[in-house]
């Protein structure tokens, strides 16, 4: 069973085990929070982008949360979430709600304390730097809260306790939406025009602007700010074969506009996790078989089955990710990527019935994966292939179980992949962890009462 997490911003260790994820809570908060110099402002930087990757968050927690329940994965340990029954004192929804919160933690100390650091080894651009790195993840933080639980408490103070009995009410998800919108407009304002693919920059900003607009359907945003990002085509590019942008070997590609770094001291999860035994992993992850047939079919999946890792074990073929699969386990974990900004224009095009320009990016990402390129005018069929070409592209990656709870599509694919499981409308929403509720006050989300 899992371990009770207290109410308040938890410090999380997650590792391996026989459950779905198992948490360490620390004893005491890291010294990373001691900001009184640029050292240790730096430090506290490099802790903030640290919790952003760790396998409570985006080195795997979050991410499975975002491919698990999406009916493609199926989970080899037996767990609810892969069957969608979604329960508040699940360690799945518990743990990665304390990790992420931890990480807004972090980025409250940094935005409160690097104002008042005095130290004449650090100019005004190296802080306001640092201050626009900390909105930017504090934006993207409460903004995987919002698409995954809907309203969440806005917590914008730094606390040096890792239990509180401090209670903030949820906030409404169009609250919570609207606050992502001011800080990224305010990291924005503080962040240099630069490209850099592990640390937040004017054009990470654009890029997490483009998908809160695909959330939040204000079209025309949406397709302004993913243009800007397309535009920067010295910086970002789809590249080919599909499989180079992340089998190559090369620490960093094109492909990439924001990713997290690992190391041997920071294993990736998800490495560990995906990859097959005889690759030195644990397996626990495995496609299902309507999404190997679509990627082993050239017609459909074309050059995406370089996605798909393969063993045959006592006669059996077994089929893994092959995403991640640098031993050790140092694989980036892809939080931002070019592909997705030229879907968020097509879908944003099509909503906008621009069925010429949505056919154009649409196919631009079908042609680098080996396609062949559509001609349908039709607005929805449009609509369909894009959300079809996430549901592959974004295989391994935090996006399908999101995608269709925003469209409204997850009890229509859901059931179609699992006829034995009955979706209902309280799914699209994850249950807010059992201890926020109980002890924290917080107002379970409808259906999990």
């Amino acid at each position: 069973m899992f371990k009770k997490i207290g109410i308040g911003l938890i410090a999380v260790a997650l590792i391996g085990c026989n459950k779905f994820l198992e948490v360490e809570p620390k004893e005491s908060i890291s010294d990373e929070l001691a900001i009184t110099d640029k050292t240790s402002l730096n430090t506290a930087v490099r802790g903030l982008y640290r919790t952003l990757a760790d396998n409570g968050y985006y080195g795997e927690g979050y991410v499975n949360l975002g491919f698990v329940p999406s009916g493609e994965i199926t989970y080899n340990v037996f767990n609810n979430v892969s069957n969608l029954n979604f329960r508040p004192d699940d360690a799945a929804f518990v743990d990665t709600w304390a990790a992420i919160y931890a990480t807004i933690n972090i980025a409250n100390h940094i935005i409160q304390k690097a104002p008042q650091v005095q130290d004449v080894n650090l100019t005004d651009i190296e802080r306001n730097t640092i201050v626009g790195e900390a909105h930017f993840v504090r934006a993207l933080a409460y903004f995987d809260l919002a698409r995954g639980w809907g309203g969440v408490p806005l917590k914008l103070e730094p606390t040096t306790s890792l239990v509180s009995n401090e209670q903030i009410a949820r906030s409404s998800r169009e609250e919570v939406y609207a606050f992502v919108r001011q800080e990224l407009d305010l990291a924005e304002s503080l962040l240099p025009e630069e490209v850099n693919r592990v640390r937040a920059t004017k054009y990470t900003v654009w890029a997490l602007r483009a998908r809160l607009d695909l959330y939040t359907k204000n079209w025309d945003e949406a397709i302004d700010y993913a243009t800007k990002v397309i535009g920067l085509t010295d910086a970002y590019k789809l590249v080919k074969p599909f499989s180079a942008w992340f089998s190559n070997g090369a620490v960093q590609t094109p492909e990439s506009i924001f990713e997290l770094a690992h190391s041997a001291q920071n294993p990736s999860g998800l490495r560990t996790r995906m990859s097959l035994l005889s690759n030195g992993g644990e397996y626990r992850y495995a496609p299902s078989e309507p999404v190997v047939k679509t990627l082993q079919h050239p017609a459909t999946g074309g050059d995406r089955v370089a996605l798909l890792d393969s063993a045959t074990q006592s006669g059996v073929k077994l089929y893994a990710g092959a995403l991640y699969y640098r031993s050790p386990a140092t694989d980036p974990s892809y939080v931002l990527r070019i592909a997705e900004q030229y879907l968020i224009r097509a879908e944003a095009k099509a909503e906008i019935d621009d069925a010429a320009g949505a056919l154009s990016d649409l196919n631009q990402v079908r042609e680098r994966a080996g396609l062949q390129a559509l001609t349908t005018q039709s607005i929805d069929v449009l609509k369909d292939a894009v959300l079809e070409e996430r549901r592959l592209e974004f295989l391994w990656e935090a996006q399908r179980y999101f995608d269709l709870a925003r469209t409204g599509k997850l009890k229509e694919k859901i059931e179609a992949l699992k006829p034995n499981l009955t979706i209902t409308e309280h799914l699209n929403l994850f249950p807010i962890p059992i201890d926020e509720v109980n002890l924290g006050g917080l107002k379970q989300n409808p259906g999990y009462e």
